[in-house]
């Protein structure tokens, strides 16, 4: 091997190299996203959720958000991996951050609105039940015809259908933002600082400090 093609062999297994996974922005990321997302869901839950459900919104906002921190850093890790293999091993330059950001945000808005329907599936529950308490009285509607309980039903069911895609329009208006303003404060680093770059490697085998 020549003393010419060795730094650039060297360079070039620096851009293969995946860089390592920077955890600290993972968990911030998680975390964030979890809290923000937990506050939509909160609030959609005390706009047209159960009244049981909406006693004491912050605890429950606290112990949603707490309780998903574990699904968005599973999400985050998974949007890095995906990126990877759509953008290529390293994810240093701004496009592939950018990129890997977007992907981030969307797993994250995945997450969310998956929380998003499955409270609205216990709100729609409980408040059918309710429903069907209070109308217990009331006479059998005629075949093919939604009205009682069945119009009251049908009405809850489109306000939770509404109220989840404001929600999901939310969570990813949302996670773009605070994924974006975490990468940007962060370095725009997705990746651990002491991975050498590419460029490094190439600049170093200028001054000949690679050995051959």
């Amino acid at each position: 091997m020549s003393l010419a093609s060795a730094p650039s062999l060297e360079a070039d297994r620096a851009r293969r190299t995946p860089g390592a996974v920077a955890w600290t922005t993972v968990a911030v990321l998680a975390v964030v996203m979890a809290f923000a997302d937990g506050f939509v869901l909160t609030a959609v839950q005390g706009a047209v959720g159960a009244i049981a459900r909406a006693q004491e919104p912050v605890t429950y906002w606290l112990w949603i958000s707490a309780a998903l921190v574990p699904a968005f850093a599973l999400a985050v890790l998974a949007a890095i991996y995906y990126a990877r293999r759509l953008f290529g091993p390293t994810l240093r330059s701004p496009l592939r951050v950018v990129g890997a950001g977007l992907l981030i945000a969307l797993a994250g808005s995945v997450v969310g609105t998956a929380a998003l329907v499955v409270s609205a599936i216990h709100d729609y529950d409980q408040q059918s039940q309710m429903s069907s308490t209070m109308q217990m009285d009331s006479s059998p509607a005629p075949p093919g015809v939604c009205t009682g309980e069945c119009a009251a039903d049908q009405a809850q069911y489109d306000v939770h259908l509404r109220a989840a895609r404001l929600g999901s329009a939310l969570d990813i208006g949302v996670n773009v933002v605070l994924v974006g303003w975490i990468v940007a404060f962060r370095g725009g680093r997705l990746e651990r600082p002491e991975v050498e770059r590419a460029g490094d490697v190439e600049e170093r085998s200028r001054r000949g400090d690679l050995n051959p």
